[in-house]
């Protein structure tokens, strides 16, 4: 029968560390050497019943879980624990455990070589077929990993061969490929741009998971859709992208899903991890960082899309590009999108109070005019909540997204028209007003009326973070329109992305009045108008 090494003297212990970096691979108890890591790998779950393999594909351990682990058991076996328990919550949490027990560990060095014998299904020597013990989904999923985390290995080796990771900054990660301005991959390893790397950054931040979490509106509408259409997640594979803290996977995983795929390219994905396992989700969903373009799913096709893509004006951060390339390569012929449709709306906008704080505002400071200070105001997409009473007409759609069909070209506008009515007399009208509405539709052949579940951002209906989209006419170049009930607006508006930085928009509106109470009835010159939103 096996006895395991009892060695207590620390000076003990040093004289079994390896002596040169990379040349064998010390057992866990410290009592043999292996030149290869099969060898490692059978004696390290025969012997002290840690069975690496097995321990990362259940719970999902990227490069940095497993060196927390491995750590974890050296420790553990230094301290004379020599059948250590392994539960997550003993070695994941905080970064006790990724300095390495020996300076010199090859096994922290070879982590890729365990991804590797994985992926390629080698057996090892006396342990029998690895498929006996991994399911062909844990395989792909070791191939994913391998893939994904090889840089993260080199990177890490680096690092802890310089400072044995004492200032190491666990979250950066090497760059990888900038979309262009379609959002599609370029194809070569680019470092991202620093405005796309900000983008990722700025979700990495407890804040704005908080302002989207506490916007009931929002986050009650996807739970209420799951929750209610069980019997549409029960045993199916969900793709989450965009996850953020989660909150949508949780809610698939709960409504019974088989298998949740959690896709986030910022450090917020941690987290989620992190959440998932405090729920006891673990099994249920697993977390993978990177682009959604770049990231290799553990299955080949998903049934259902869950995201939450909206942006600011509904396309802003050009989000909505990878979830269509993801259904487009991920999803069932007969899969679901939730949500199922989207709109943009536009309406008309009058309010003299906050015309005056804002705008005119600069026209005299203290007695001293500052008229450059407002140029902006006329420029940029402003984000505000604009009060009902501000809204003199009925909202158009000039926009509909079906998000089972809908194409990356189509998400340009190109010149849409739209009648804009009024429905009150206003002194002035002082520009547009853009929101948009979101529909969960049970079904892909279901139109936007068939949706039981909705909301809107629009300025009639509760306020969401997303608020409203102002597009202010700049009355220095226009002159200013009286309007006068049922008097019509009529136009054309044109949507795109920005030529600088393809996450950002550019709105045209062109416009002119139809005087309703004129006898000749001509219309008014028109006018164009163009903002941006950055």
């Amino acid at each position: 029968m096996y006895e395991p090494n009892t060695l207590d003297d620390e000076d003990e212990w040093k004289d079994v560390e390896p002596e040169t970096f990379g040349s064998s691979f010390l057992s866990f108890g410290g009592k043999s050497k292996f030149r290869k890591m099969e060898d490692f790998l059978e004696d390290a779950r025969d012997v002290y019943g840690v069975d690496l393999i097995r321990i990362k594909n259940t719970h999902g351990l990227d490069t940095f879980g497993m060196i927390k682990l491995i750590n974890f058991v050296r420790t553990q076996m230094k301290d004379g624990q020599f059948r250590p328990d392994v539960s997550l919550e003993n070695f994941l949490e905080g970064d006790n455990y990724l300095t390495p027990v020996f300076e010199d560990d090859a096994l922290l060095y070879s982590i890729d070589d365990i991804f590797d014998i994985a992926a390629k299904n080698v057996p090892l020597s006396t342990v029998g077929n690895v498929a006996t013990f991994y399911s062909t989904l844990q395989v792909q999923d070791m191939i994913r990993e391998n893939n994904q985390l090889h840089d993260q290995v080199v990177y890490y080796r680096s690092a802890l061969q310089k400072t044995y990771l004492e200032k190491m900054d666990l979250l950066e990660r090497p760059g990888s490929s900038e979309p262009n301005m379609n959002g599609e991959n370029s194809g070569s390893p680019a470092k991202e741009s620093d405005s796309d790397s900000h983008y990722y950054s700025s979700y990495a931040h407890n804040d704005i998971h908080e302002t989207m979490l506490q916007d009931t509106v929002r986050t009650d509408a996807y739970r209420d859709f799951i929750y209610e259409n069980k019997h549409l997640f029960a045993g199916k594979v969900v793709l989450d992208i965009g996850c953020g803290t989660g909150i949508l996977s949780l809610f698939c995983a709960k409504a019974g899903a088989a298998k949740v795929i959690a896709v986030d390219n910022s450090a917020i994905i941690e987290k989620a991890r992190e959440i998932v396992f405090e729920n006891g989700l673990g099994e249920t969903i697993q977390c993978l960082r990177g682009k959604i373009e770049e990231v290799t799913l553990p299955v080949q096709k998903v049934d259902i899309i869950v995201s939450e893509w909206m942006g600011y004006c509904l396309l802003y951060e050009a989000m909505l590009d990878s979830v269509i390339w993801a259904r487009n390569r991920y999803l069932q012929p007969d899969g679901l999108m939730v949500p199922s449709h989207a709109t943009l709306q536009l309406s008309l906008f009058a309010d003299d109070d906050y015309v005056s704080d804002k705008v005119t505002f600069w026209n005299s400071v203290y007695g001293f005019k500052m008229s450059c200070m407002r140029a902006k105001a006329f420029d940029d997409i402003i984000i505000r909540t604009v009060k009902p009473d501000a809204v003199p007409s009925r909202s158009a759609t000039f926009l509909k997204l079906p998000l089972h069909t809908v194409q990356k070209d189509d998400l340009t506008v190109t010149g849409a028209s739209f009648i804009l009515a009024a429905e009150e007399d206003i002194d002035e009208l002082h520009g547009f007003v853009i929101h948009f509405d979101i529909f969960f539709a049970a079904t892909r052949d279901a139109d936007i009326q068939d949706a039981r579940t909705s909301f809107t951002t629009g300025p009639l209906g509760p306020e969401t973070h997303w608020q409203q989209a102002l597009a202010l006419i700049d009355t220095s170049k226009v002159e200013s329109a009286m309007l006068k009930t049922n008097d019509q607006i009529h136009g054309r508006i044109a949507l795109r992305k920005g030529k600088e930085y393809f996450r950002e928009l550019e709105i045209t509106v062109e416009w002119q009045l139809e005087n309703a109470h004129s006898d000749e009835n001509k219309p008014d010159s028109k006018h164009r108008q163009k903002w941006l939103m950055r």
